[in-house]
């Protein structure tokens, strides 16, 4: 009984710092753009940013709704195991690859609605949903396509019309259009806008209206997304283009504003610059004190930016006051004497607008690239994997920014890197992988079989001490059992 009492109050502790752990709160997580396009036969990727505080260790569930035209599994795949989205201590985003599959069919534009749910250790922003439109690779004899911006603009009260354009000729051809609500709500914000839109053979476009409702009441902008799909005739006439954002801008005394972000001076800065001044404004209102995020995360393809290595990667929340309407801060560059690919890309965004301010979804994010000034290493066999620990990991899990290759990123530089015989390991892999991981990059089921392969190493990098305890009980245990192997029997 003892033992058992002096247990009791190492329990307690361990499970009060646990529900301390779950009641903290480390930072916002929302989607750095919530629309992506990706064609058939290739990939984007998802960026999650993590914005206020970059302390510890956040997730959130990524999934998919329902609803959509376009499937996960025959359509396209999500390269996050458990659907779980992971930003690590001291992190401030996740790149998450989306690999559209090419299935020979005539279908045209199909769209998924992607969403972040259940935050752990984080608060959720506002921008939870994104989405996805995977563009067709075959070609139809006629599709019929939105026409105008990919972001559509209406005052609250008014009507939007929308032209539907053609592409093909020779027979009638009707859509189905439909709006799914955003932060608007159907039937008091907008009427119902499904319909079918029809053209006769020698039509060469025709139009619907966006029905907004008036209301006397400040609530900001509110959106929803027009879709389309079923074509008639079936399989020869397809959606086309992609959906359309709609803004339903409030017209209501006193609105707080929309932000916008933007780079004052050159994007595509020497590394020996030192910083970039990014600029975020507050138009259509500048009512009430209101506050607006921002974040960075580095690059998803091409020649990749690295936080901690190309630029400091920060987030801090602006405060802007009654009446103000600009700001500015600066992002810190960092120069090296290493040689290297130029130029290396990171994306600024600008999040999490409060007291219902809004962001212009067409101006929520500036690419900045910073051009090597010490001398340009470009390798174009190197452009998905510059970065990365190793070309066959990245090969495995899809991307460089995957969180396990961070993990062997960070083993490579913390342990291998610290002596001579891993450094010489490094080199030899750099030097004879890049083969190999093109080889298994190309065939789904060598990467399922490597990424079975690298798991022992990669659990054990990412959770050393559990790793350690099992040993150490393992140990203990066979050596319980040998002893009762050589104790006699009576």
């Amino acid at each position: 009984m003892n033992s058992v009492a002096r247990l009791v109050p190492l329990v307690l502790a361990v499970m009060l710092q646990f529900s301390g752990a779950l009641a903290r709160a480390d930072g916002v997580m929302q989607f750095g753009e919530t629309r992506l396009t990706v064609e058939e036969g290739k990939k984007g990727y998802i960026t999650v940013v993590r914005s206020g505080s970059p302390d510890g260790a956040v997730s959130a569930i990524l999934s998919v709704g329902v609803g959509g035209t376009a499937q996960l599994g025959p359509d396209f795949d999500i390269n996050l195991p458990l659907g779980v989205v992971q930003i690590e201590d001291g992190a401030l985003f996740a790149n998450i690859a989306v690999e559209a599959f090419d299935d020979g069919k005539r279908e045209g534009t199909e769209f998924a609605t992607i969403t972040l749910s259940s935050p752990s250790d984080a608060t959720l922003g506002s921008a939870t949903s994104l989405t996805l439109n995977i563009l067709d690779s075959q070609q139809a004899p006629v599709e019929l396509s939105f026409d105008g911006n990919d972001t559509l603009r209406v005052t609250e009260g008014d009507n939007l019309p929308v032209d539907v354009l053609r592409t093909g000729t020779g027979i009638a051809a009707s859509i189905e259009v439909s709006g799914q609500p955003g932060s608007a709500t159907l039937g008091v914000d907008y009427t119902d806008v499904t319909q079918t839109v029809e053209l006769d053979e020698n039509q060469g476009s025709n139009s619907f209206e966006v029905m907004t409702l008036q209301d006397d009441i400040l609530e900001g902008n509110e959106t929803l997304t027009l879709v389309s799909g079923n074509g008639s005739p079936d399989g020869e006439v397809v959606p086309g283009g992609t959906t359309r954002l709609v803004i339903i801008e409030d017209d209501e005394p006193g609105q707080p504003g929309e932000f916008d972000l933007e780079v004052i001076g050159d994007a595509t800065p020497s590394e020996s610059s030192g910083t970039v001044t990014m600029q975020v404004n507050r138009r259509g209102g500048s009512t009430g004190a209101v506050t607006v995020d921002y974040s960075m995360a580095d690059g998803a393809t091409g020649n990749m930016a690295v936080a901690g290595e190309d630029y400091v990667a920060e987030t801090q929340t602006l405060d802007f006051a009654d009446g103000e309407t600009v700001q500015q801060f600066l992002v810190m560059l960092i120069d090296d004497d290493n040689s290297g690919p130029s130029p290396v890309y990171f994306n600024v965004y600008i999040v999490n607008p409060t007291q219902m301010s809004s962001i212009d979804p067409d101006a929520d994010t500036v690419t900045i690239g910073v051009v090597e000034d010490d001398g340009v290493e470009d390798d174009d066999d190197c452009q998905i994997f510059c970065n990365s620990l190793c070309f066959i990991a990245t090969a495995a899990y899809g991307s460089p920014m995957d969180r396990h290759v961070a993990s062997l990123r960070r083993f490579r530089d913390e342990v291998l890197m610290r002596f001579g015989a891993g450094r010489a390991f490094v080199e030899a892999y750099y030097r004879y992988s890049p083969p190999v991981a093109d080889f298994i990059a190309a065939r789904e089921s060598l990467r399922t079989v490597t990424r079975g392969a690298l798991w022992p190493l990669v659990f054990t990098i990412e959770h050393p001490a559990v790793t350690l305890g099992t040993l150490l009980v393992g140990l203990l245990g066979l050596n319980l059992g040998r002893r009762r192997r050589r104790t006699p029997t009576a």
